[in-house]
């Protein structure tokens, strides 16, 4: 009898570790190609906008978080206090620096590394810490090149699959857009709903930020990934060109992938994490 309930405990501890949840953690370096005079591009197509309702946004708070530490340590476009309240006070920034400032709003150029702190759980979906991404070398050749990174960042997620993962909002670069936009700000999740065109359009519509997108990365019998992006410029007459990069790949963990477009490149590695 001891032993038939020491097999019994054996096999539900055997089967709990068989099906527990692999997760795996993706690093993504986005950056701008050269212009390239000779490409021909058409400017009629029409493609439908990159819906980002349903996403997941782990940058916005990353931002937010990023701007509040440089205004802690003084950075100036942060800095509400008047010349009298600076001299006088004691701690001139720290009483300052609190959810009273729209610290999104302070960005004309987002930083191409997001902050995030260290973490090792895995509770939840969450953003790698700087010291955590290993694409230096990868940066390195970009600079020799004099390509303009956009975004460096990666994050740890649970294995589901293409119903059940998140679709990660992504967004970097130069703002476009002066108007704060709910979408942009408030919600934190997304839906990919993209035409598989790459060419440019001319829109009177002002982007919010010069690079913003989805992607989504899956399990089904192997790893996939799903990104869509708008990549967008101002001309000279004001209005904005914007190319869509949509791009769907079969990957192996462990190696480094690149997506190629006329206007971007993408470098990813997914890599497992706890097993």
């Amino acid at each position: 009898m001891l032993l038939k309930k020491s097999l019994i405990i054996a096999c539900c501890v055997f089967s709990s570790s068989v099906f527990a949840t692999r997760w795996f953690e993706a690093e993504v370096l986005i950056f701008k190609q050269r212009p390239a005079p000779y490409l021909q591009e058409d400017f009629s197509l029409k493609y439908d906008q990159i819906k980002t309702q349903n996403s997941k946004d782990l940058l916005t708070p990353a931002f937010i978080e990023h701007a509040r530490q440089d205004c802690l340590n003084g950075d100036r476009r942060l800095n509400t206090d008047s010349l009298t309240e600076q001299l006088t006070a004691n701690h001139p920034h720290s009483n300052v620096c609190d959810d009273s400032i729209d610290f999104m709003a302070s960005y004309s150029m987002l930083p191409v590394i997001p902050y995030a702190k260290v973490r090792e759980d895995t509770e939840q979906i969450y953003l790698l810490a700087p010291e955590q991404l290993q694409f230096a070398q990868q940066r390195q050749q970009l600079d020799r090149k004099g390509l303009t990174p956009l975004l460096h960042t990666g994050w740890r997620f649970p294995e589901a699959s293409k119903a059940a993962a998140d679709s990660i909002k992504l967004f970097a670069g130069q703002r476009l857009s002066t108007q704060q936009n709910h979408d942009q700000y408030a919600d934190l999740l997304d839906l990919v709903t993209a035409n598989k065109q790459a060419f440019p359009v001319i829109t009177h519509t002002t982007p919010s930020w010069e690079l913003t997108g989805l992607m989504k990365i899956y399990v089904r019998h192997y790893l996939y990934i799903n990104a869509d992006f708008d990549i967008s410029k101002k001309l000279a007459n004001g209005d904005y060109e914007k190319a869509r990069f949509s791009q769907f790949k079969r990957v192996i963990s462990g190696e480094i992938h690149y997506f190629d477009h006329p206007r971007m490149g993408m470098i990813v590695q997914i890599r497992r994490y706890n097993h």
